[in-house]
């Protein structure tokens, strides 16, 4: 195993624990939005807005695809990149996967305070929120599912990442 693919709803933690939880295995860290945002010379909002979602998804497909030649690596997915196309068939050849599970009502606190522009949630209403992650976990929660291993919080996460480091230290 030498990448770990980090899935979930947006708001789960998959950016900011996934970088805690790559410094825990001594591993590079890789922010799949970000590679997008790099690839395109844009952030994903105006790709959203200017090409719409099927260019933004077929970017995101051809940037995952590429840190198949990294090894060490610990790569945060954005949340519908499991769901879309053969995406998830191809990180589970190729690493193994994580949905970090959390509870819909922290991701709701969590998105209302949000910092960040997000294309699927552009209203800081909680009532807004809870539908839309409701309708996006209906949708992806197949997909999820599929994971080699589900954790519900990100304290569990680092924990994993602990249990992995010691399985790598005795061999």
């Amino acid at each position: 195993m030498s990448r770990i693919y980090l899935v979930g709803l947006p708001g789960t933690g998959k950016s900011t624990s996934g970088k805690r939880f790559a410094k825990k295995l001594g591993w590079g860290y890789a922010d799949l939005d970000k590679l997008v945002e790099m690839r395109a010379h844009q952030r994903i909002p105006d790709i959203f807005k200017q090409q719409g979602e099927a260019a933004f998804r077929g970017l995101e497909a051809s940037c995952l695809r590429e840190t198949g030649a990294s090894h060490e690596l610990v790569v945060g997915c954005g949340g519908g990149a499991a769901a879309w196309g053969d995406n998830m068939d191809w990180m589970l050849a190729h690493g193994r996967v994580i949905w970090i599970n959390i509870h819909l009502e922290e991701l709701v606190k969590r998105l209302i305070v949000s910092r960040g522009e997000r294309p699927f949630f552009p209203s800081r209403n909680p009532d807004d929120i809870r539908l839309r992650l409701e309708n996006l976990y209906t949708q992806r929660q197949a997909a999820y599912a599929r994971a080699n291993v589900v954790v519900a919080s990100e304290n569990a996460l680092l924990a994993y990442a602990a249990e992995l480091r010691l399985q790598t230290d005795r061999k």
